[in-house]
């Protein structure tokens, strides 16, 4: 996931691997946080929602200024949103990925 925009111009990158880590970036560096069993089973359960097929490729809102872009990569597709439109699928991924964010 990589998560773009708001105010002050952020620019983080999640990535959960499959070595049961999850790699963050951010204008600060990189940081490699190693999971429990549980929790990575709970991430990529997350990913496997098969209600993540029924969410669209773009879901934005029109005229939102300063919102944080949400890019996703999974099961070989590409997903963006500002979170306007609700999905939850899609919206417990990024709250699960969002806990690994530095807090700006």
């Amino acid at each position: 996931m990589t998560v773009t925009g708001g105010f002050a111009g952020v620019h983080h990158e999640v990535v959960l691997r499959g070595d049961g880590t999850v790699r963050t970036t951010d204008r600060g560096g990189a940081t490699v946080h190693d999971l429990t069993d549980a929790r990575f089973t709970e991430l990529r359960t997350l990913l496997g929602d098969p209600a993540l097929d029924d969410v669209p490729d773009i879901s934005t809102g029109q005229g939102a200024a300063d919102m944080f872009q949400y890019l996703l990569r999974f099961d070989g597709r590409t997903v963006m949103t500002d979170r306007t439109s609700a999905q939850p699928a899609l919206d417990a991924l990024i709250d699960a990925l969002s806990e690994f964010l530095p807090s700006d």
